[in-house]
């Protein structure tokens, strides 16, 4: 699960690259939403590999619940529409596993996986008496 949030991470970094590449064309749109694809794809790759993970949490604590998971792929794969035909595998692939996610939950698919399951729409995705995991902004 944590080398399929990687790979997928790698796809938007890649298709983001690529699609900085319309800034040649005068597309600045296009170039800024790369920008922000690459972003994503960053951010993922580190939820996946558990770098920053502090940080992480700190400063994107929705990827620790089923639905901010679920929105965070939706939107991070239908921003790479625009760089190109790599976007386009990557938009695909990024959100097919926002659904895979939602629809598998139950076997702690998804970015929330890596901390040991979540909850999403009033069910205990982490196993049996599984709680919300407790995080602080703060902290």
């Amino acid at each position: 699960q944590r080398s399929t949030m990687f790979a997928n991470g790698a796809l938007l970094i890649a298709a983001g690259f690529f699609g900085l590449f319309n800034v040649l064309t005068l597309h600045l749109p296009a170039t800024i939403l790369s920008a922000y694809v690459i972003l994503f794809g960053l951010l993922m790759c580190g939820f996946a590999t558990g770098l920053g993970q502090d940080r992480i949490r700190k400063f994107f604590g929705f990827l620790h619940s089923g639905h901010g998971q679920l929105v965070f792929l939706l939107v991070a794969g239908n921003l790479s529409w625009t760089a190109g035909t790599l976007g386009i595998v990557a938009a695909v692939a990024t959100n097919a596993h926002g659904v895979y996610a939602w629809r598998r939950g139950g076997e702690k698919a998804g970015l929330a996986a890596a901390e040991g399951g979540f909850r999403a729409g009033g069910v205990g995705y982490g196993g049996v008496g599984s709680e919300w995991p407790e995080y602080s902004v703060n902290s």
